[in-house]
């Protein structure tokens, strides 16, 4: 539990580009977020193409990586970044916002709970208890963006008129397509898979609803 903690303490530091978002504009976020992405696709690259690096990398970042990202695979940070650049660049302004909260919290949620209270197994050691915090986390998160700003109660004015377009229940189909995307056991890293799929089932529901 204590290196899956460690391991998730590290992914919640993901807000921080989010968070950094509120208050950038489109273009300014494109390239802090595009440069780290370079960043970490050289990293990558340095990995796989030079022995030294790659030692160097392992003795440094080993206690932070799972057992394939060990053998030399794609680090999550990467993922990471490559799924918030493609979040940014296709989706609106709050719609991206929210789809990287839920690759950060939806995600770290289903692991800890169902870490710690998961009885009932769904697949493989994914549990309900895991998906259903994970569930109520993106719920939550999506109407804190999306349904607050009609009451008035969110004030931050870079998110009001975009997040006014969107139906609460929006944020509702969104959080159950992320929860059922972790469940999966897609070959595909879910920090790509849960906010890219999540954000297109939301950005299709909100340009075909309106």
């Amino acid at each position: 539990m204590s290196t899956e903690l460690r391991r998730k303490s590290i992914h919640f530091s993901g807000l921080i580009l989010p968070i950094i978002y509120l208050w950038l504009d489109k273009p300014m976020i494109l390239w802090l977020v595009g440069s780290l992405t370079g960043v970490a696709l050289i990293v990558e690259l340095g990995k796989s193409g030079s022995a030294r690096f790659r030692a160097l990398f392992f003795r440094i970042f080993t206690s932070m990586l799972r057992t394939h990202e060990r053998r030399g695979a794609i680090t999550g940070a990467t993922y990471y970044l490559i799924s918030a650049l493609l979040c940014i660049l296709f989706f609106q302004k709050a719609l991206a916002i929210v789809c990287i909260f839920f690759m950060v919290l939806g995600d770290m949620s289903a692991a800890l709970v169902g870490k710690r209270w998961g009885k009932t197994k769904l697949i493989g050691e994914k549990s309900l208890e895991g998906s259903g915090a994970c569930f109520v986390v993106c719920t939550v998160l999506s109407l804190f963006f999306f349904y607050l700003p009609e009451t008035g109660v969110w004030k931050l004015p870079q998110l009001l008129t975009d997040a006014q377009k969107f139906h609460p229940m929006v944020g509702v189909v969104g959080a159950f397509v992320a929860t059922v995307v972790e469940l999966l056991p897609l070959r595909i890293d879910d920090n790509l898979t849960v906010p890219l799929i999540s954000g297109a089932v939301m950005q299709a529901i909100i340009h075909f609803g309106t």
